[in-house]
């Protein structure tokens, strides 16, 4: 059994914590310590549950098991017990087979490790066989919203008849000339091609008026416009089982970033503009976001170190997403800390069926981290997207299933 006295949750009642066989069996104003117990002082930190991240990705879209345990380590540096991993990755998941190696490979890792399936071969012609993916333990189904319309609609249906969630990512290139940043007033100044708020907004209305006829769970990925949250605002009044993400770098930094051709601010969907970056803390703090993400992408210098239009879309930073999300949502009175651990616990749970994670009460899981806010650094990483800001608070220790895990 394992004591944690002196804890400060969510809703700042200072409470201590029993757990036995991996679950939380107690939590009260002071527990007496018993035999055989082991006892963490939380200093009055927070303790929260565990993050769990659903668009998250492998070091450059590679599976392998040095990616797997380099996800696992960062994730659990930033407070994240469960991840979702994008399917997008070399060699493709498009057989049983290499399902289970994943499964065997994810298994033996410190974190819960789930993958979805991509819906379509790589040219996105082709329908992969869903239903023995899932079977096989694939976890969701994963699709961009210009994949052949046909295979959208089979996959949407598959998803009906597995009660399966489909993550989304909505953008349609063709609106855009080969773009690598938002389409601007400094995209024009550093003579780069845009990306248009318009390549998003049309594709998640599509997906969002195709969620009314099949009902499925819809989960549009990482959006970066205030327009795209309000369409599917609309629509969930209609189809209540569509879920809108957020990354919290889009509401943390701007294009201003990519200034000096900072090939370390090029992610998709690009950073906005200031007004965007705005609208959607207004969005936010509405209670019109159903889940946050590290949109963790990491990329090796080699990729970034290049020209601009040559470089490739994605940072890594899952390491300080509980920081980055204390800094700018809950230091900064956008959201409480029981609303942030909503958005990133107890929602993304929910949406992929794990109904024993994602809060600390009795019964449940004990995935935690004790998370001291009162600690500030300076972020010293030329290659993060942060570096040179101060954040705020620092994951002090990770329980996953009872047990103090190392990062």
């Amino acid at each position: 059994m394992t004591l944690i006295k002196n804890a400060k949750l969510a809703n700042l009642d200072i409470k201590d914590i029993l757990i036995e066989n991996g679950k939380i069996k107690k939590i009260e104003d002071n527990i007496d310590i018993s035999e055989n117990t082991r006892v963490v002082d939380a200093k009055n930190s927070f303790l929260l549950p565990g993050l769990v991240d659903l668009n998250v990705r492998l070091a450059n879209s590679l599976l392998n098991r040095n990616s797997l345990k380099k996800l696992t380590k960062n994730a659990l540096r930033g407070g994240v017990t469960t991840s979702l991993i994008m399917p997008d990755f070399t060699p493709r998941l498009d057989n049983s087979t290499l399902l289970d190696h994943f499964k065997i490979k994810a298994g033996n890792e410190e974190c819960d490790l789930h993958v979805a399936a991509p819906l379509a071969d790589e040219e996105e012609q082709r329908l992969n066989n869903i239903a023995t993916l899932l079977n096989n333990g694939a976890t969701a189904i994963w699709t961009t919203s210009s994949c052949n319309a046909n295979i959208l609609k089979r996959g949407f249906q598959y998803a009906r008849m597995k009660q399966a969630p489909i993550f989304c990512r909505c953008y349609d290139e063709n609106l855009n000339d080969s773009g690598v940043m938002n389409e601007g007033k400094l995209s024009f100044k550093l003579g780069l091609s845009g990306i248009s708020k318009v390549s998003e907004n049309s594709e998640v209305a599509k997906i969002a008026e195709i969620s009314l006829i099949n009902n499925t769970k819809i989960i549009f990925q990482s959006l970066s416009t205030k327009r795209s949250i309000n369409i599917i605002r609309d629509i969930k009044k209609t189809n209540k089982n569509i879920f809108s993400e957020l990354s919290i770098h889009h509401l943390c930094k701007t294009e201003d970033a990519c200034d000096g051709f900072n090939t370390y601010a090029k992610i998709m969907p690009p950073l906005r503009d200031e007004a965007e970056r705005v609208a959607m803390m207004s969005e936010l703090a509405l209670g019109n976001v159903d889940i946050l993400t590290s949109a963790h992408s990491p990329k090796s210098v080699s990729y970034k170190d290049v020209a601009f239009e040559h470089a490739e879309f994605g940072i890594g930073s899952i390491e300080e997403y509980l920081s980055l999300c204390y800094t700018h949502l809950v230091k900064s009175d956008i959201i409480d800390m029981q609303r942030l651990t909503e958005l990133c616990s107890l929602n993304p749970a929910l949406i992929i069926e794990q109904d024993n994670i994602g809060k600390i009460e009795v019964g449940y899981c004990a995935d935690m981290v004790i998370f001291d806010e009162k600690v500030s650094k300076v972020v010293d990483n030329k290659t993060s997207l942060y570096n040179g800001d101060t954040i705020y608070g620092e994951v002090k220790k990770v329980f996953k299933d009872g047990e103090i895990v190392e990062a």
